[in-house]
């Protein structure tokens, strides 16, 4: 019944210890902090493989939160847009980490009020081209909070990422591109190939 989270977790570990670190993201799909509690007793063994808990309940409610991070054993998560919610979790202490997304003008409000509040982030991502991810990588960089492993994988995921060199990727992580702009330049043969017309 339900998502084998547990089941997951032990399997990760039983194949490579502790040298993967996994954020369980629920969705907001638990429907009470006893579910979450339940979920994270069975994870007391792999403590060392949970990143964080992102998301486990309804992020309208922030009680609910700030009980959470005081019972957890691991830091907890909330994915957040909008510079007031941040404000509002931030105030309440309603979370360990945030991840952080939408617009880049929202990202950098975002990581601006963390910054101020010592909290670390992470960019979210909707799995983007090869331009969305080096802004993505681009505002990572321009933060000092951003210091988790963020969400820009649609370069690992994708068949093309729509530009000419991907974005360099070693040991885990994104090399901030270098060159003018974004540092990446449009695969026009690319947009061709897909059947993307230009503007």
């Amino acid at each position: 019944m339900g998502d084998p989270v547990v089941e997951r977790i032990a399997a990760i570990n039983r194949a490579v210890g502790t040298d993967v670190k996994v954020t369980v993201d629920a969705g907001q799909h638990l429907r009470h902090p006893t579910r979450v509690l339940e979920i994270a007793r069975g994870l007391e063994p792999y403590l060392d493989n949970i990143e964080c808990f992102e998301d486990p309940v309804s992020r309208s409610n922030l009680d609910w939160y700030v009980l959470l991070r005081e019972k957890l054993d691991f830091p907890l998560a909330l994915h957040l847009g909008s510079h007031q919610d941040v404000i509002n979790a931030v105030k309440r202490e309603a979370c360990d980490y945030l991840n952080l997304g939408r617009s880049l003008n929202e990202f950098k409000q975002g990581t601006a009020i963390a910054e101020a509040a010592g909290m670390p982030v992470w960019h979210g991502s909707g799995v983007g081209l090869g331009v969305s991810e080096a802004a993505y990588v681009h505002a990572c960089a321009a933060s000092e909070a951003a210091t988790l492993s963020s969400d820009i994988v649609g370069e690992l995921l994708r068949v093309d990422d729509l530009i000419v060199r991907p974005l360099a990727f070693e040991d885990g992580y994104f090399r901030v591109p270098q060159e003018p702009g974004l540092g990446v330049e449009l695969d026009e043969g690319a947009l061709e190939r897909f059947g993307v017309r230009g503007f």
